[in-house]
């Protein structure tokens, strides 16, 4: 099965260094979707997912460190490169303090792009895993708590970014719904609607409201852009499912979200079945 090429968005106000930069980079290993202004770039993040960006701070509409600070509140892991020739040096510093990865100098040298590119999304990839491994270790860490399903399902809002998270389980005592207080509210027959597309599987899936538009719409009328459904299991007992949604203002998932949830997910299993361990040797325990 082949890799995802990373996507990456463009923006600059020459339509001669948006057509280069398509074809060197697509001919280098990513896709590429190209805007000549802040405003076009931050309607395509709002709409699509990207793994990085290219700007130009002298695009039209970028306005500095206010459209990267605005790019990253719609898209909080998308790595941004700010390319800024040497007269535009303090706009640039200005946008990196905005949370822009790096600067590079125009006019663009390709190899020194690619080669920043890789290493921003070499540290996208290791954030994630921080993520799902500080996550994990919180887990641990709170199995006496008797707060622990939901300190879970806020911790599974830690490990991807998400409009909620929700956990619905299938124990002793039959169905509990524990829902994260930051998360937006929803019922629990609508998590257990969701949660009911992955009973027997193996592995997590992502849902997307152009595929499933029902399935993403509450009794309420909310809807939902996407989700990820994760499997909980014990061996082969199931014992339920871990739900994360997306706001339908937001990106899609993608594939490495999924990853991080599914593994947080088994982590999640196995931090109940060893709570449940602990309160059979200890009854005081939580």
């Amino acid at each position: 099965m082949s890799q995802a090429r990373p996507h990456v968005l463009v923006v600059d106000a020459e339509k001669r260094v948006l057509d280069r930069l398509a074809v060197e980079l697509s001919d280098g290993g990513f896709d590429v979707t190209c805007a000549e202004s802040g405003l076009a770039a931050i309607e395509l993040v709002k709409a699509r997912r990207f793994d990085l960006a290219i700007a130009d701070v002298r695009a039209p509409g970028m306005e500095g460190a206010g459209t990267i600070a605005a790019l990253k509140a719609i898209s909080p892991d998308l790595e941004i490169i700010v390319g800024a020739p040497c007269s535009s040096a303090q706009a640039a510093v200005e946008c990196i303090q905005s949370g822009a990865y790096d600067i590079l100098e125009k006019p663009y040298d390709i190899d020194d792009m690619k080669r920043l590119l890789e290493a921003a999304m070499l540290r996208t990839h290791l954030d994630a895993v921080a993520a799902v491994h500080q996550a994990s270790a919180a887990l641990v860490a709170s199995l006496s708590r008797d707060d622990f399903p939901e300190r879970a399902v806020d911790l599974a809002a830690k490990v991807v970014y998400t409009t909620g998270a929700a956990l619905s389980l299938a124990l002793d005592h039959g169905a509990a719904l524990y829902q994260a207080a930051s998360g937006v509210e929803v019922s629990a027959a609508f998590i257990a609607r969701l949660a009911g597309q992955v009973e027997g599987a193996l592995a997590p899936v992502r849902l997307s409201a152009d595929d499933a538009p029902d399935l993403l719409c509450t009794a309420e009328g909310d809807r939902f852009g996407a989700a990820i459904v994760a499997p909980l299991r014990l061996g082969e007992r199931s014992i339920g499912g871990l739900v994360v949604l997306r706001d339908e203002r937001l990106p899609a998932f993608t594939s490495q979200e999924e990853q991080a949830i599914g593994i947080f997910a088994i982590e999640l299993a196995l931090a109940f079945y060893g709570r449940k361990v602990r309160r059979a040797h200890d009854p005081r325990a939580a």
